[in-house]
C-alpha cells in the first residue's frame, strides 16, 4: 500500500514539474543560442534542461509501464556496444557525443510514451499542456524573427566561396537551421489543425505566418512542407461524407494544383532570383546535378564515409555500429546528415532498428487514427518527417524536435476534439 502510494505521489510529482517545463523547450533553445552568440559559450542551458526532462520522463514511465521503459534502456545499451569498442582511444568528447546522439534518437519513443499515458491518466492537464506549449513555441518563434530580421543572432547559411547569394537567410538564436524548420513543420501542423475549425482568419493568418518564417529559413524542409500543409489541412479536416460528395470538385482542385505546380517550376529561376539563392543552386548543380540539390550532396558524403568503414572496420563491427569518433578517426565530415544511415553507421543493427520502431509507431498511431482529420493531418505530417529524415536528416538526430513532434501526435487530436466540442456549442 506504502509502495503504490509513494509511486502515486512520485508519477503526480513528474507530471506537475513536466507541466511546467515542457512548453519552454523552445525558449530554452532559444535562449541556449543567444548565450552562445553573445559570450561564446551556452553554459550547457539546453542540455542540463533536457537531461532534467527526460529524467522526469523517465522516472514516470518506469512506474507506469515499466516493460517500455527497460525496452528502451535495453535499446539504448544494445547501440553503445559497438561505438563503445573505440572509446578507450578517443577523447572524452567522442564518448559524450555517442552517448548524446544515442539518447537524441530514443527520445521521441521516451516522450510519445509518457504524453500518451499523462493523456490516459490526467486529460486535463495534458489538455493544458498542449495550449500552453503551442502558444508559447509560437510566440517565441515569431519573436525570433523579428530579431533575426533586426540583424540579431545567425544567418541561416554561410557565404560560399565564388558564389554570390544576396540572402543567406535568417534563424536568429537558433543554432541549427534544418533543425529549427522540422520545428516550424510539426509547429504549424499543429496551430494549423486547431484553428481550421474554429476562426478562418487565424488559420489564414498562421498560414502567411508559417510561409513567411519558412521563407526567411530558405530550406527545403520548411518552404515545402509548410506550403504542403497550407494546402492540404483544410481539405484532410473535412468529414468523410465530403471526400465521397465532392469528387469532381476535388479532381479539379488536383488539377489547378498541378497546373499552378507546373507554372512555377516555369518561372523556377525568376522566383530562386527573387529569394536570391539562385547563384548557389546553379553552383551545386554543376557540382553535383540534380541530387546535389535533392540531396544537398549527402549522397556523396554518404558514399566516402561508408568506403571509409569498409575499408577499416570488418563486418561483425559495422554490424554493431563504429560510434561518431571511429568516423571521426578518418574522415572530418563523419556525418552525412541522412538519419538511416548515419544511425546505422554509429550504431550498427541497433540503430536502424530504433529509426524503424520511431516511425513505425507514430505512422501506425495516426493511421489507426485516420478516419478522423486531425488523425489524417498527424499522418501526413510523420511521413513529410519520413521523407525528410531520409533525405535530409535532423529529425531523430535533432535535439529540438523530439518533444514537439512527440507532443502533437500524442495529444493534438484530444486538444481538436475538445476544440470542435467547443466550436459545435
Amino acid at each position: 500500500m506504502q509502495r503504490a502510494m509513494t509511486a502515486s505521489y512520485l508519477k503526480q510529482y513528474c507530471d506537475t514539474v513536466l507541466c511546467w517545463l515542457i512548453p519552454l523547450f523552445l525558449l530554452v533553445d532559444c535562449v541556449n543560442g543567444a548565450l552562445l552568440q553573445l559570450y561564446g559559450s551556452s553554459f550547457s542551458v539546453s542540455l542540463w534542461y533536457k537531461i532534467v526532462v527526460l529524467a522526469l520522463m523517465a522516472i514516470a514511465t518506469l512506474l507506469q509501464q515499466a516493460k517500455w521503459a527497460l525496452t528502451l534502456l535495453l535499446l539504448l545499451f544494445c547501440m553503445l556496444i559497438g561505438p563503445a569498442l573505440h572509446w578507450p582511444e578517443l577523447a572524452r568528447r567522442w564518448i559524450l557525443a555517442d552517448v548524446q546522439l544515442a539518447v537524441k534518437a530514443l527520445s521521441p519513443l521516451l516522450a510519445f510514451s509518457y504524453l500518451t499515458a499523462l493523456a490516459g491518466r490526467a486529460p486535463l492537464s495534458a489538455r493544458r499542456l498542449l495550449q500552453h506549449t503551442l502558444a508559447l513555441s509560437a510566440i517565441v518563434l515569431l519573436l525570433n524573427a523579428l530579431a533575426g530580421v533586426a540583424g540579431l543572432g545567425f544567418t541561416a547559411y554561410q557565404p560560399l566561396d565564388g558564389v554570390a547569394q544576396s540572402f543567406l537567410g535568417i534563424k536568429g538564436f537558433f543554432y541549427s537551421t534544418n533543425e529549427l524548420s522540422a520545428v516550424l513543420l510539426v509547429i504549424s501542423a499543429a496551430l494549423l489543425c486547431l484553428s481550421w475549425p474554429q476562426h478562418k482568419l487565424a488559420y489564414v493568418l498562421c498560414s502567411i505566418t508559417a510561409l513567411l518564417l519558412a521563407l526567411s529559413l530558405l530550406t527545403k524542409t520548411g518552404l515545402f512542407g509548410v506550403m504542403l500543409l497550407v494546402l492540404l489541412v483544410p481539405l484532410l479536416l473535412q468529414p468523410a461524407p465530403f471526400w465521397q460528395q465532392q469528387k469532381k470538385r476535388l479532381l479539379v482542385f488536383s488539377a489547378l494544383l498541378l497546373l499552378a505546380l507546373l507554372l512555377l517550376l516555369a518561372n523556377a529561376e525568376a522566383l530562386l532570383r527573387l529569394l536570391g539563392i539562385y547563384d548557389k543552386l546553379s553552383f551545386v548543380y554543376q557540382q553535383r546535378g540534380i541530387s546535389g540539390i535533392l540531396l544537398s550532396s549527402r549522397d556523396y558524403y554518404a558514399q566516402q564515409i561508408w568506403q571509409t568503414v569498409s575499408t577499416h572496420y570488418p563486418d561483425w563491427q559495422r554490424m554493431l555500429g563504429v560510434g561518431q569518433g571511429g568516423i571521426a578517426l578518418y574522415l572530418k565530415k563523419y556525418f552525412a546528415e541522412l538519419d538511416w544511415f548515419d544511425l546505422y553507421v554509429f550504431y550498427g543493427v541497433a540503430g536502424i532498428a530504433t529509426f524503424l520502431l520511431t516511425f513505425a509507431l507514430f505512422i501506425r498511431h495516426s493511421w489507426q487514427r485516420s478516419r478522423q482529420g486531425v488523425g489524417r493531418v498527424l499522418l501526413l505530417l510523420n511521413l513529410l518527417l519520413l521523407a525528410v529524415a531520409s533525405m535530409a536528416g535532423h529529425i531523430l538526430s535533432s535535439g529540438m524536435l523530439w518533444l514537439p513532434w512527440a507532443l502533437c501526435n500524442a495529444l493534438l487530436l484530444q486538444g481538436a476534439a475538445k476544440a470542435e466540442v467547443a466550436n459545435r456549442r
